[in-house]
């Protein structure tokens, strides 16, 4: 061996191609991401208008084939094998483009037999095909007694072609062979992840893709969006105005998004670094997996960064990091100095990444507040709410009659201790209302939407209230004691006998609770007093 001459071994194809990522998924978006690329320069070329491109990917599971095509660019046939055949050597333009590494292409490897690549230059009458032999591959790398250079492996593995094609024709199609794994075949599972990953436009049915659109207008924003279809199927990022929770196998709606806030920060030089939207919801708690765009997404070229957890490390306490998953929404980077690393789950360590760093912390600071302003607003109003429906609850009692001068006593005792509470809890109201008009928080608009519902009606007779600059103030005045025989259907027992009932009441009251001493006193009512 030569010392003075590097060399480098066969593993390290597997490092930069079969062991890359953690999901295998991750290939659908690398071979779109390479098409979106393709298509925009197809459009700079005149060869195709914006709205006309098509990236189709069709999964066939019987088959165990998958095929990624696109209609842009295509490779001339001189430049087929320089490109797709030799790793991390990209023409692409590192900041500009999506893709720029030149090894994303090579990922299906892991997953079938044979991956193939078919291409057509505009203006040539040949099609160029490149053929992957992906058991071959991993045969060679997996033998660990023959040492071989990255360069042999690769002309051993691959064979080149070419078959005739039109000459107006320019497309570039991936397929891969005998798949392996079964996760690449599940077409809903596939959508459901290239709906959040990939580069689309936003559902119509999302109410405020609107009002998005505006504010990406007013700011001189772009957000690059592609034509991409599954199965014939177009997508689109799957938000959606209500927030769900499973039902027995369907599902529920139970927060509702009333509206969107936007963020935008500039870099020292007062270029846009990024922007983003989230949506402002009762905040009520976690969105459950029911919701597929739930959480804040973090977005490149409109493609996403990570999972949807990414955007949990921006806020400062661990205990914080549930608030992600409390609004649907996305952050996308602008600055070309944030560049995806090689796995694409985060920025490569820049200056400029720590900038923005710095600057979405802060953002997500006010986020925070906005989810314990919601939590705190909602605790007080419930508190307020609690005591209201013990005086109901007393109300109905005077109507119908107390089971004891025991229980009477008690629920007034309970009153007057959630009494106290509710002055209390009104004083925090007013204070969560001073803050969140003092930082123009954008719940304000939309209190009655995090205001828990009162299951109480109007004040009783036996009730009064005065306010106080908008503090109320509950005061009971308790009416004569009525006890529950004394109602006209206990008229025909003697004095001793109510008694005796009414002794009866309360021991099942003292031994019961409440939701099944109610049931069992009303059904031995109906008997004694049919």
């Amino acid at each position: 061996m030569n010392i003075d001459n590097p060399q480098i071994g066969k593993d390290v194809i597997e490092s930069l191609t079969l062991g890359m990522y953690e999901d295998c998924r991750f290939i659908y978006r690398e071979y779109i991401q390479n098409a979106a690329d393709q298509v925009d320069k197809a459009v700079v070329q005149g060869l195709i208008k914006k709205g006309e491109e098509q990236i189709m990917v069709q999964i066939d599971p019987k088959k165990r084939r998958i095929v990624v095509e696109d209609n842009a660019t295509g490779i001339d046939k001189d430049n087929v094998v320089p490109i797709l055949r030799n790793i991390a050597f990209s023409t692409k333009k590192r900041g500009i483009d999506k893709g720029f590494r030149g090894i994303g292409r090579l990922g299906g490897l892991g997953y079938c037999s044979k991956l193939i690549f078919e291409t057509s230059f505009v203006g040539e009458e040949v099609a160029s095909i490149m053929v992957w032999d992906a058991e071959l591959l991993k045969n060679i790398i997996n033998d660990r007694d023959t040492r071989q250079e990255a360069v042999e492996v690769l002309k051993e593995v691959t064979e080149i072609s070419t078959r005739p094609e039109k000459k107006s024709t320019h497309y570039f199609k991936v397929i891969l062979e005998d798949v392996t794994d079964d996760d690449l075949l599940d077409v809903e599972s596939v959508r459901n992840y290239l709906e959040m990953v990939a580069p689309v436009e936003i559902t119509s049915n999302f109410l405020y893709r609107s009002k998005i659109n505006q504010f990406m207008k007013e700011h001189g924003l772009t957000c690059d969006v592609y034509n991409i279809y599954i199965n014939q199927d177009q997508i689109f990022k799957p938000y959606t105005s209500k927030i769900y929770e499973d039902n027995k196998g369907g599902k529920k709606a139970v927060d509702e998004i009333y509206d969107v806030e936007f963020l935008l920060r500039k870099d020292d030089e007062g270029n846009i670094m990024y922007w983003g939207w989230y949506s402002i919801s009762g905040l009520k708690g976690q969105m459950k997996p029911k919701n597929l765009a739930r959480g804040l997404r973090l977005r490149k070229e409109n493609i996403q960064i990570g999972d949807e957890e990414i955007c949990k490390k921006f806020f400062s306490k661990t205990e914080d990091q549930r608030f992600s998953f409390y609004f649907f929404g996305e952050i996308h980077a602008v600055s070309s100095g944030l560049i995806p690393n090689s796995r694409r789950d985060y920025f490569s360590e820049s200056t400029t990444c720590k900038q923005f760093e710095k600057q979405i912390k802060l953002d997500f600071l006010n986020l925070r507040e906005l989810c314990y302003d919601a939590s705190n607003y909602r605790t007080a109003q419930t508190t307020i709410n609690k005591t209201e429906e013990i005086r109901q609850e007393i109300r109905k009692k005077e109507q119908e009659g107390f089971t004891s001068k025991k229980e009477q006593e008690e629920l007034q005792q309970k009153l007057e201790s959630q009494q106290k509470k509710a002055a209390e809890a009104r004083k925090k109201l007013l204070r969560v209302q001073q803050k969140m008009t003092d930082g123009k928080s954008p719940l304000l608009l939309h209190l009655d939407s995090i205001t828990p519902a009162s299951t109480t009606s109007s004040l009783s007779n036996g009730e009064k209230s005065k306010s106080d600059n908008g503090n109320q103030t509950d005061i009971y005045v308790p009416q004569k004691t009525k006890f529950r025989t004394d109602a006209p259907k206990y008229s025909r027992f003697s004095k001793q006998e109510k008694k005796l009932i009414g002794h009866i009441y309360e021991s099942i009251k003292n031994y019961l609770p409440d939701a099944m001493s109610e049931p069992l006193i009303t059904k031995i009512e109906d008997d004694l007093t049919k």
